[in-house]
């Protein structure tokens, strides 16, 4: 036996030698630790690109979108955020479709009624100073712009009303410290319940798709396809990186 298992392995070593070297790639890949906060970890900087430039098609073509948790660990996936958003509110639910250029709509449906409350893409819906918003918007084809909605139940029924508009798509938006930040097509507004304001305008994440926001005291972190960026709050300085 001991002589066979040794004729084996002398006879194969190259292949046991490639078998064993893929193992320990794949474990060393699943076993990164790659976070943004409190230190950068597993991720390696990269010059911010400008649109249309080869490194931005490189990103735009990734089958790669990077997601950040609540306590800034950085995961992959090449899945895209959820077309469909459900809300649970008190006396039923709210359905939120975005069908991109096909449309979308608000529904409202519990055990004895259904109807449509907007007829728009719907990118997300949140609780706010204890009010019910709705973010609606558009990408497509040189078109671009975003829609902030207050929810009303009036006589049992529920009706929304226009708050605000602006020139950019919304993607994604987290609520830290009492302000909701939203990340549009291209680029960073807040919004306090009645007003937006810009913080960034016309960025390089145009067409990449941004997926995921991390944010606390220092920093924002912007997970997207193929990358993160990091804005330092202090001075809106931004950082890309990648693994």
């Amino acid at each position: 036996m001991i002589l066979l298992f040794y004729y084996i392995v002398m006879n194969h070593r190259q292949i046991i030698f490639i078998i064993i070297f893929l193992i320990f790639v794949n474990l060393s890949l699943f076993a990164q630790d790659m976070r943004i906060f409190p230190n950068i970890v597993g991720l390696r900087e990269f010059t911010v690109p400008e649109v249309s430039s080869r490194v931005w098609y490189q990103l735009n073509y990734s089958r790669e979108n990077y997601y950040i948790d609540n306590n800034g660990y950085v995961s992959i996936s090449n899945e895209n955020r959820p077309r469909i958003i459900r809300f649970q509110i008190e006396n039923g639910i709210l359905i939120g479709n975005d069908r991109g250029e096909w449309g979308g709509e608000l529904i409202f449906r519990n055990n004895s009624e259904e109807y449509t409350i907007i007829n728009e893409n719907i990118r997300g819906i949140f609780e706010y100073r204890n009010e019910l918003f709705v973010i609606a918007g558009l990408s497509h084809l040189g078109i671009s712009y975003g829609k902030i909605f207050k929810l009303e139940n009036i006589n049992n029924k529920w009706e929304s009303r226009l708050v605000v508009e602006f020139n950019s798509s919304p993607e994604v938006y987290i609520i830290f410290n009492n302000i909701s930040y939203i990340v549009t097509y291209n680029g960073l507004i807040t919004f306090d319940g009645n007003n937006i304001q810009q913080i960034l305008n016309r960025q390089f994440w145009s067409s990449l798709y941004p997926q995921s926001i991390f944010v606390n005291e220092q920093i924002i972190a912007i997970g997207m396809r193929g990358c993160i960026v990091i804005i330092n709050k202090s001075n809106n300085v931004i950082r890309s990186f990648m693994r």
